[in-house]
């Protein structure tokens, strides 16, 4: 469960949770509605991986997600949102800038974010 209060989660979901109410107002804030919300996709979408993992699968608060792991899910919504769903709807629009957000997302993931959760042992029993 610790997985899911890492302090860069939670402060990326209250920044999409603003952004989704803003969009909802009809008043979107033009740069992070833009930019910012396409780099906090992935350490979103890989955090909550990760704690399915430590969770169903493993068991372990220890487990972190392999550099192949984040690789395919930043490959995974690149091509997704920036190829096929342009694609199919016009809706939505193929951005490159959007894929290196995606791919500075998965880096600050792996390297910020993917950490086991150690437990602090109280000293003095």
């Amino acid at each position: 469960m610790k997985t899911l209060l890492n302090k860069w989660f939670i402060a990326g979901c209250l920044i999409w949770l603003v952004v989704f109410i803003m969009r909802k107002l009809n008043h979107p804030l033009p740069f992070i509605n833009g930019y910012v919300d396409d780099a906090i996709a992935i350490p979103i979408i890989a955090n909550l991986g990760l704690w399915f993992q430590r969770v169903v699968i493993i068991k372990s608060n220890y487990y972190v997600l392999s550099i192949w792991h984040v690789v395919f899910i930043t490959v995974y919504v690149a091509l997704v949102f920036e190829g096929l769903l342009p694609m199919l709807s016009k809706t939505y629009t193929a951005d490159w800038v959007d894929v290196l957000l995606y791919i500075i997302g998965g880096v600050f993931f792996y390297k910020v974010m993917n950490e086991p959760v150690v437990e602090v042992r109280d000293k003095s029993t």
